[in-house]
């Protein structure tokens, strides 16, 4: 007789409809689903309290804020598996390898893109005088996040 052994289960992660779900509730709301949720009951205890964790921080945000938040979860949502990796793997690292001014200067000048026309925006990308003071690399990091945030990639 052959005993085959059962490999545990790594925890699922809540369904993607459910944090919908969930943001467009109220704080009761959302304590009195998780309460009687048999699915969020079955995850480990940590689970649950990171769960229950990023739900404050949501209930926390501005309306500005989740809206962005949305946004970019769409934005992220829309990009190839390729794409997705790309940025995890190559701007992500290069993003947190920036000095916290310079990332300031970076947020500052995507800003200042998304306020303008797409066509406006792919000139002054191309732009020496808006382009001024950085690096050529960060130069690049600007034009693949400006790319990026307009929900489409170069």
């Amino acid at each position: 007789m052959h005993v085959r052994k059962v490999q545990p289960q790594p925890p699922r992660p809540l369904p993607p409809r459910w944090l919908e779900r969930l943001q467009q509730m109220s704080p009761e709301e959302q304590e009195r689903f998780l309460r009687n949720n048999r699915r969020f009951l079955s995850l480990p205890p940590e689970q649950q309290a990171r769960i229950r964790q990023r739900l404050e921080q949501w209930n926390r945000l501005t309306p500005q804020q989740r809206q962005e938040l949305r946004r970019r979860a769409q934005i992220w949502q829309s990009l190839t598996p390729e794409e997705r990796r790309q940025v995890r793997e190559q701007m992500l690292p290069r993003w947190r390898a920036l000095p916290p001014e310079r990332r300031r200067l970076l947020l500052s000048k995507l800003r200042q893109l998304q306020q303008v026309p797409l066509a406006q925006r792919e000139q002054l990308l191309k732009d020496p005088a808006f382009l001024a003071g950085l690096s050529a690399d960060e130069q690049q990091l600007l034009d693949q996040l400006a790319h990026l945030r307009a929900g489409h990639t170069p």
